[in-house]
């Protein structure tokens, strides 16, 4: 199987799994690859120590990040019931991770490559539980590849 059939098929069932809810998509099964399409982007931040709270001490970074035309959200249990708005909350923007071996797979020169462009980032998404992940979900990129523009 190519890995365009092998997409095809993860965005086919990944469209056979949304639930609109509130305005946002909650992507299930966990733990499953799914394809989203969106701009692939660099951002510029603050890591640590503080991630932005201090910003003369805190470290300048740059990040991958998948900007969404629509909110996604992933199931959620909040640590407690009161913190649901902010433990389980949606996002229009994903930080991608790219795997770290073997070689990176050629992910992230495939990104450089593809920044500022329409892309189908196919993964698994996380729901963030450290600072250093930055937004509410991230994604653990499996492949990139192109979207074509529709012709008029």
């Amino acid at each position: 199987m190519t890995a365009i059939c092998k997409s095809t098929l993860v965005l086919t069932i990944m469209l056979g799994s949304l639930l609109p809810a509130g305005g946002q998509t909650v992507l299930e099964p966990e733990n499953q690859q799914v394809a989203l399409a969106g701009e692939l982007r660099e951002v510029h931040g603050y890591g640590p120590p503080g991630y932005g709270e201090t910003k003369k001490v805190d470290t300048p970074i740059t990040y991958w990040v998948l900007d969404l035309p629509n909110p996604v959200n992933t199931i959620c249990k909040p640590e407690k019931p009161g913190w649901a708005a902010e433990d389980c909350k949606a996002t229009k923007q994903l930080k991608l991770f790219f795997p770290t071996l073997p070689a990176n797979n050629g992910l992230e020169l495939k990104a450089k490559a593809m920044k500022g462009r329409r892309v189908l980032a196919t993964g698994i998404l996380h729901r963030a539980d450290t600072v250093g992940q930055i937004t509410p979900i991230y994604m653990d990129v499996a492949e990139l590849q192109p979207v074509q523009a529709p012709k008029p």
